[in-house]
């Protein structure tokens, strides 16, 4: 199926059951995938409004205001994901990056990371932490 026959469904599905979050979040993932900040937001908040333990979509909203220039909203929902669910790995690694890149602060972004490390060792995102650990002490 291609993109626009998907996204056309998962409208059809809101439009029938407007509190489905995973409709909600799909389309949020079709506009995210499409670099459409504002459409995927518009969608992630309504997804959690419906469900707002969804750390994936919380982290991909943060994302997306990053990339929308709202880097303060940004910066807030990814520590919102840290603070409900401390053992997501994505959030540190995305809030220290934001860190470094839009407030020039690399101990801050250190700092983050190795939270990561420090409290889930065997997490997944744990091996990016310690390479962007790395490129700092590089």
């Amino acid at each position: 199926m291609d993109r626009k026959t998907s996204e056309s469904i998962l409208k059809q599905q809101l439009n029938v059951n407007p509190t489905d979050a995973a409709a909600a979040a799909a389309l949020g993932n079709h506009y995210f995938d499409e670099k459409n900040a504002p459409a995927a937001i518009v969608y992630y908040q309504i997804s959690l409004a419906n469900n707002p333990n969804q750390p994936g979509v919380m982290t991909d909203m943060a994302t997306m205001y990053w990339n929308n220039q709202d880097a303060g909203l940004a910066e807030h929902f990814f520590s919102k994901v840290i603070e409900q669910q401390p053992d997501f790995g994505n959030a540190y690694i995305n809030l220290g990056l934001l860190h470094l890149h839009v407030k020039n602060d690399a101990a801050q972004a250190k700092t983050m990371w190795q939270r990561l490390l420090d409290g889930y060792p065997a997490h997944p995102a744990v091996a990016k932490a310690n390479e962007l650990i790395q490129g700092l002490d590089n």
